[in-house]
């Protein structure tokens, strides 16, 4: 297996520095260049084509926000933000994975001194998880094709400027058409020129012809997804207009996710409609200061009210609660469609906080409940566990395909008693679907 190309992006030499080192440790990732700002970073990932970009939010001359963008466009690759621990730098950090960045990790200098061989090894691992990214290769090599029908569009264009000019130029210059029209006796049969002339526009029109067939099977591409995603949205409008409340077996959605979890809650949450007759609890690793403006976000996107979790509250249906970060959510009942939540703090030994196990877990031991818990996008195998214990107690598992999943760890390790494998556009509809019966 080859080595994870890595770029690193930083306004700060001492920052870059530190992070080479990090890097430098595993044998199995490769610096392959650095930048100080977005705007030679987009130049150098154009180039050099790394399989992880680790991106600054606050630079010079183009800042990391506007640099995750252009980098989607032209060379889809999986980026590492790092922001500020602050309520400003989770904000940054959570438009940034709006724009198509993959995860996020602090700048905590304190926290990286504390802790250096466990802070080195998840950066590593993390880092060779997304650079292994089969949802980015795929984009990666839609991106290539589409670049590639661009250079044959220049290419063609430089060559009709260039028979433009010549025709201007070249006196009796002529394209294979005229000189066919022409009597054999007048034609320059005999000139090297004209031959190359005549080669020349015939390799155009068979470039255009291609170019033009390639366009066709394009738009009509285009145009079969688009009736797809239009019938799609209208049955997912017309159940969010008709979703009764009690029409379904669950009581409660659990949602577990990590690396790549705050764009596909955003994709999930934003399409349910605001009759959803059951709460949804979600446990997505996010560390404390961005769990509280990820649910703001979520909250202004979303026709359901999206909060983060406090100690005590009663569940209610249709309101989304999203785990604090840094600490540990459970779920009690004392009796049917009366769910508490607690927020505590998590014991030492637990890694991630919030732990998908441990909410799904909780789940479990309320008796009687029919819970639907699905897996998202995410590394490791953080939910496997909670999602077994549901799973033999009658609840139901769905995961997240590998195609669009970011990294497929946390939906491969339930795959295998989950009931559904979903790509991330139909999750919505097919929770929907399961209350409208």
């Amino acid at each position: 297996m080859s080595a994870v190309k890595v770029l690193i992006v930083d306004d700060s030499t001492f920052y870059r520095k530190r992070l080479k080192e990090m890097f430098d440790t595993d044998p199995e990732i490769d610096v392959v260049g650095e930048a100080a700002n977005g705007k030679i970073a987009v130049e150098m990932t154009r180039t050099l084509k790394p399989d992880v970009i680790t991106m600054d939010v606050e630079m010079p001359v183009m800042g990391g926000i506007e640099a995750v963008k252009k980098i989607m466009e032209i060379c889809p690759t999986p980026v590492l933000m790092f922001s500020s621990l602050t309520e400003e730098g989770a904000r940054e950090t959570l438009e940034a994975l709006s724009s198509g960045a993959s995860d996020y990790l602090p700048k905590d200098f304190a926290g990286i001194a504390r802790r250096k061989t466990q802070v080195v090894q998840d950066l590593c691992a993390k880092v060779k998880a997304l650079g292994s990214s089969i949802m980015y290769r795929s984009r990666r090599l839609a991106a290539e094709s589409s670049d590639q029908g661009a250079v044959a569009v220049f290419g063609t264009q430089t060559n009709e400027s260039s028979s433009r000019r010549l025709r201007g130029s070249t006196p009796g210059f002529m394209t294979p058409a005229e000189l066919k029209s022409r009597p054999a006796e007048s034609r320059w049969d005999n000139s090297r020129q004209t031959q190359k002339a005549i080669q020349a526009m015939s390799n155009v029109e068979a470039r255009l012809e291609a170019l033009i067939n390639r366009k066709k099977a394009e738009l009509n591409a285009l145009t079969n997804l688009k009736k797809s995603q239009e019938i799609r949205n209208e049955v997912l409008q017309h159940h969010k207009s008709s979703v009764p409340e009690g029409s379904t077996d669950y009581q409660i959605l659990a949602i577990g996710s990590s690396t790549g979890g705050p764009n596909a809650l955003q994709v999930i949450i934003s399409e349910l409609p605001e009759t959803i007759p059951f709460p949804i609890v979600v446990a997505q690793h996010m560390t404390a200061l961005f769990t509280k403006s990820f649910a703001e976000r979520l909250n202004k996107l979303s026709r359901l009210n999206v909060k983060e979790a406090e100690d005590g509250e009663q569940l209610k249906p249709g309101w989304v609660y999203i785990a604090p970060g840094g600490r540990q959510i459970t779920v009690t009942s004392r009796y049917p469609r009366n769910f508490r939540i607690s927020v505590i703090d998590s014991p030492p030994e637990v890694y991630y906080r919030p732990s998908v196990d441990i909410l799904m877990g909780s789940l479990s031991r309320c008796a009687g409940l029919k819970v639907l818990a699905i897996i998202l996008t995410g590394m490791g195998q953080d939910g496997k566990m909670g999602c077994k214990l549901l799973h033999d107690k009658g609840s139901e598992i769905w995961a997240q395909d590998e195609m669009t999943s970011v990294i497929y760890g946390m939906p491969k390790a339930v795959a295998g008693f989950a009931s559904r494998i979903l790509p991330l556009q139909d999750i919505a509809g097919e929770i929907v679907g399961t209350i409208v019966k």
